[in-house]
């Protein structure tokens, strides 16, 4: 599987809240460093710490919207953004990946707020 359709398939997963589709797509030894918008940013390593995180993130209800993936060799790119907050802010920003035999092994997370 190309990198585009594995990011394709892991967004999809994630839209659904399928954790063992989320999972599936992820290296044993992947690692998750999100944004630091709301404190410092830490990297979560290993399979399973990276799914119990996104699971308290993914699923039905108001989500991101994810935009089109970009993908060339083992790099991806995916736009993403919050709808706006009450005061008319949005949180918007990039999923930057790294994929290695047909797996995800790195997700960092880059965003910002505008108005």
């Amino acid at each position: 599987m190309d990198a585009r359709a594995l990011i394709e398939e892991f967004n999809a997963a994630w839209s659904r809240g399928d954790l063992a589709a989320m999972s599936g797509c992820l290296a044993e030894d992947v690692s998750y460093c999100p944004n630091a918008w709301d404190g410092p940013a830490g990297t979560v390593r290993g399979r399973a710490a990276v799914v119990a995180v996104l699971a308290g993130q993914s699923g039905s209800g108001e989500g991101p919207a994810l935009g089109a993936v970009w993908a060339t060799d083992d790099r991806a790119v995916c736009e993403w953004a919050w709808p706006p907050a009450e005061d008319g802010t949005v949180l918007r920003g990039l999923d930057v990946y790294r994929v290695r035999d047909g797996r995800i092994v790195a997700k960092d997370v880059f965003g910002k707020i505008t108005s």
